[in-house]
Order: structure tokens, then C-alpha cells, then sequence
């Protein structure tokens, strides 16, 4: 008797209610970014890599090689601010990691300053604004002064934030062909982290 109520009355109401419920899920659930990993034994890379908002890649590249086995690569086409680009690098090394440990890397290569992250130049604008108040920079020296620059007046903060979460510290240890705008203030090069557990 029970049944038969239960099937001719709420039945009916039932269905649509789980129905409108299974619906309001999938229209408010956005999952994750999804990170990709490729490994590739003929170049001995692995790249860890996702696509953001912007349908832009952010990835990290190791190495299995014997000369760039210590090396964690960053490149990003974004066009993202720095902040979601950050969020989106902690989703990647957080998969990293599970392969990895970062105290097992020695060096982090951003590539160019100024297009570390992709359109977002925050790091390079610092750099310039830090510089700015000394002197122009001669050209023998315009490698080691940059450098020296961004460390002391923390120009990738944000950055060496993410790192220090997974217990390694990060410091430019390096920038080459350092560029000079035209009051000879520095605002780009190629740039190299040294990376130390904490």
C-alpha cells in the first residue's frame, strides 16, 4: 500500500526535485584547472603545463639529463594578472611535487624578465622603479647591478612566496643580457634563481 502511494504521489515530485538539484550542480560546479603532464624520452623532458582562463599556457619543464637535471624551467604565455598566474603555478607545482621534491632542483630559469609571465610585467616594472633612483649603469656592470638590484629590493616577492610553501628558498643568482632602457635603468634580462631547502 505504501509503495503505490509513494508512487503515485511523490514520485512525481521526486524526479523534477533531483532533477532541478543534478542541474543547479553542473551549471555552479567549475572544476579546476586540469594539469597536463607530458614526458618525453626523446628530448628527457618532462613538462608539467596548464591552460588558464585566458586559454593560455602556464608550464614548468625538468629535465632528465645529466647537465640540466637540477634545472626547473617556468615559461608562460599569459595574459592573466600576476596573482592568477601564481594561483595556476602552485596548482602545477603542487602536481610537480608529487614526482619531485623542489629541494632536489638547484636552479629556476625564468627566461626574460619582462615575459616571465607572459604579458605581465610586474617584475620588470619593479626593477625599473628600484633602479631609478641610482645613476645609470655601466655596461660591464649592468649584469651584476641588476641582479643585485632585484634581490635586495625583493622585486618577485610574490614568487618567492609560492616557493617558500614547499620549503625551498629562491634568490637570483644570475641575469644576463641585461637590457637598459633609454636612461640606462634596467628593466629586462635572462634570469636565474638559485633554489635552497629551507
Amino acid at each position: 500500500m505504501y509503495n503505490k502511494v509513494m508512487s503515485k504521489y511523490l514520485l512525481p515530485f521526486i524526479v523534477p526535485v533531483i532533477l532541478v538539484a543534478v542541474l543547479i550542480f553542473c551549471c555552479l560546479y567549475t572544476p579546476g584547472p586540469c594539469v597536463s603532464v607530458q614526458a618525453d624520452p626523446d628530448s628527457k623532458t618532462t613538462i608539467y603545463s596548464l591552460i588558464g582562463q585566458d586559454k593560455r599556457e602556464i608550464r614548468f619543464t625538468t629535465y632528465q639529463t645529466e647537465i640540466n637535471e637540477k634545472v626547473l624551467r617556468l615559461r608562460s604565455n599569459s595574459t592573466l594578472p600576476l596573482k592568477e598566474q601564481l594561483r595556476l603555478a602552485s596548482i602545477l607545482l603542487n602536481r610537480l611535487t608529487k614526482d619531485q621534491p623542489l629541494s632536489s632542483f638547484k636552479t629556476l630559469s625564468i627566461g626574460r624578465l619582462v615575459m616571465a609571465f607572459g604579458s605581465d610585467d610586474t617584475f620588470s616594472r619593479r626593477l625599473i622603479a628600484a633602479a631609478r633612483p641610482s645613476s645609470p649603469i655601466p655596461f660591464s656592470k649592468q649584469n651584476n647591478t641588476a641582479r643585485d638590484i632585484a634581490n635586495q629590493q625583493m622585486i618577485y616577492a610574490e614568487l618567492k612566496d609560492l616557493f617558500n610553501k614547499y620549503g625551498v628558498n629562491i634568490k637570483i643568482s644570475a641575469m644576463e643580457k641585461v637590457l637598459v632602457n633609454e636612461n640606462g635603468i634596467p628593466y629586462d634580462g635572462m634570469t636565474w634563481f638559485s633554489i635552497t631547502k629551507n
